[in-house]
């Protein structure tokens, strides 16, 4: 059972910002994200004593020092400090129910398109490695490109190809290009900035992607949000149904307020713009970046001395078996199966036709035995945008891979296949439990009430100052739960009503807070996409964070520039796309 949440206030920092502080200075990011949920569950145990265990006597003992839940007959509890700290002692047996309760684990989504499609990968990655499909990716790639820059380019280009989600960029992006980068000498930092640049950043502007879908849903509840609270503009009334908890967005209507954030979401453009200019020898490798390029142009090492390379080394180090033969259609066969199952379930969804009106009747693409195929709106079987499902589409290819393999010699027996996947699940774990920490911290700052801290303390600015404040305040909420989509969960709901009662423009605040998010998906440490970056790229978690950050505030930056200097002149009925 989930932990009931409290208002911390200023205390739903601690876990996140703790984290992120001792793994930055460790530079392991294991043991930062661990304290940081023991951080939370300290926090909490010690603000909600009772929930956690610590007997009612000894709750309110010595002095007065805060009021939580309701429990006496006045509606409050007083919590003496004898409570506080049993509370926080007893509280670190919140700890598995914090990990157990987190997003990853929470949902059969999570756990199906996120933990267990990294563990496809990293057994797939393992059977390529031994059937020779990297090395003849290698060799293919070598014979197109013979210098470093020319891997760069590869490496972001690639990562612009593969953009139709966050996820799916990061674990095919990664594994492919890691041999090429490796033998022409590009550090596996440089390769984790262009999988992590190209990933969130282009799904966030692709409104075909599995973003677009997700990104109407959040408009429409901040839509929702500031038509309870009686904010919504008159000429916007048709964009919420019902009224109270019955109360719902009206999807057709949101296309629209969403096809203006394309424009307005500057830093996607910006970071992209900076790491197409990196690739191309433009833009300076700049502090920790340059430090890891020099080392791998004099050196021919891509990793550092004391790098823990997030791909195991008994990965890194497994060896193609001697028989096989190398050859990139080995590569190109499961990744390609993996696109089209990952592209099938997003776009082609059968529902049976109801025949409330004759097949002939209805513009019909194809129809056969009682099934039409349309475009969206136009009846019951519809061709739309869904959710890209990663734990089908990479084990469809694991499969795929298997049997390809062995059909061919590649890996001589099927003991052999099995022990290349073994490897490959070993080698993806450490970012498996990565990944699990860092949802867990995003778990841990929901219950804490961050979401209730932050409109608290940032409700009230000027119009002018609107999108940048708001800009600003959501890169901080995603830099501390690293998660732009649990990020967009706080915000909306708080920026879309801000905009209509100070007079702000509406695409602007938008384009603000969806930039603000990939902001945080795209630098923190504890962000689900970085740990992916860092993993198939074989990076070392805290070196790819710390030569990513510089040209993350860099972008952020320009794109703070631009929200300033367009909220004071941009008028508040501007839209780009008419909505």
């Amino acid at each position: 059972m989930a932990l009931t949440g409290i208002e911390a206030g200023v205390l739903s920092l601690v876990p996140a910002l703790l984290a992120i502080s001792i793994a930055w200075y460790t530079r392991d990011a294991l043991i930062g994200l661990f304290t940081g949920v023991a951080a939370a569950a300290v926090v909490y145990g010690a603000l909600n004593p009772a929930e956690v265990g610590v007997p009612a006597n000894l709750v309110a003992a010595g002095p007065d020092v805060a009021t939580v839940a309701p429990q006496d007959g006045d509606g409050t509890w007083t919590v003496g400090l004898g409570g506080v700290l049993l509370g926080g002692l007893f509280g670190l047996k919140a700890v598995p129910t914090i990990i157990a309760t987190a997003p990853l684990f929470g949902g059969e989504w999570y756990i199906k398109n996120v933990l267990l499609a990294i563990f496809a990968i990293g057994g797939m990655i393992g059977l390529m490695i031994r059937s020779g499909a990297i090395r003849g990716v290698l060799d293919a790639l070598v014979a197109r490109a013979d210098s470093s820059a020319d891997a760069e380019k590869a490496a972001f280009l690639a990562g612009i190809a593969i953009h139709i989600d966050d996820y799916f960029n990061c674990l095919v992006v990664g594994s492919m290009l890691r041999p090429l980068t490796d033998k022409l000498d590009v550090s596996r930092a440089k390769l984790a900035y262009y999988v992590d640049s190209a990933g969130s950043p282009a799904s966030r502007l692709a409104f075909y992607s599995t973003w677009g879908a997700a990104m109407v849903g959040f408009i429409g509840g901040g839509l929702t949000q500031a038509h309870n609270q009686d904010l919504l503009p008159t000429a916007m009334s048709g964009f919420v149904n019902g009224s109270g908890s019955e109360a719902s967005a009206v999807t057709a209507k949101i296309w629209p307020l969403f096809f203006n954030t394309l424009f307005t979401g500057f830093y996607s453009w910006v970071a992209l713009g900076i790491a197409a200019l990196v690739a191309w020898q433009v833009f300076p490798n700049i502090r920790g970046m340059g430090r890891e390029e020099r080392r791998a142009r004099e050196e021919g090492e891509v990793l550092g001395e004391d790098a823990e390379p997030m791909l195991s080394r008994e990965i890194d180090e497994y060896e193609m078996y001697e028989g096989a033969t190398p050859d990139w259609r080995n590569f190109a066969i499961p990744i390609a199966t993996m696109v089209v199952v990952g592209l099938g379930a997003m776009f082609w969804r059968p529902v049976p036709v109801i025949q409330t009106q004759p097949v002939d009747a209805m513009p019909t693409l194809f129809s056969a035995g009682g099934y039409a195929l349309k475009l969206p709106g136009a009846g019951p079987w519809s061709l739309h945008i869904g959710g890209v499902k990663l734990g089908l589409a990479s084990f469809s290819a694991l499969a795929v891979a298997f049997v390809l393999y062995r059909l061919r010699g590649d890996v001589p027996s099927n003991s052999d296949a099995t022990d290349a996947m073994v490897r490959g699940f070993k080698g993806i774990f450490l970012a498996a439990t990565i990944l699990a920490f860092a949802s867990s911290i995003q778990n841990a700052v929901t219950i804490l009430g961050i979401s209730t801290f932050v409109t608290e303390t940032f409700g009230g600015v000027p119009a002018a100052i609107v999108p940048v404040a708001v800009f600003f305040v959501t890169s901080f909420v995603s830099f501390s739960d690293g998660s732009s989509w649990s990020t967009y969960g706080i915000m909306f709901p708080v920026a879309i009503p801000l905009a209509f009662s100070t007079g702000a423009n509406l695409p602007l605040v938008l384009g603000a807070v969806f930039s603000g998010g990939i902001f945080g998906d795209h630098s923190s440490p504890i962000s689900d996409t970085t740990v992916l970056a860092s993993s198939t790229s074989g990076s070392d978690h805290m070196v790819h964070v710390r030569t990513q950050v510089p040209y993350a505030i860099i972008a952020a930056t320009v794109a703070g520039i631009l929200f300033l200097v367009l909220g004071a002149l941009v008028p508040e009925g501007f839209t780009i796309v008419p909505y």
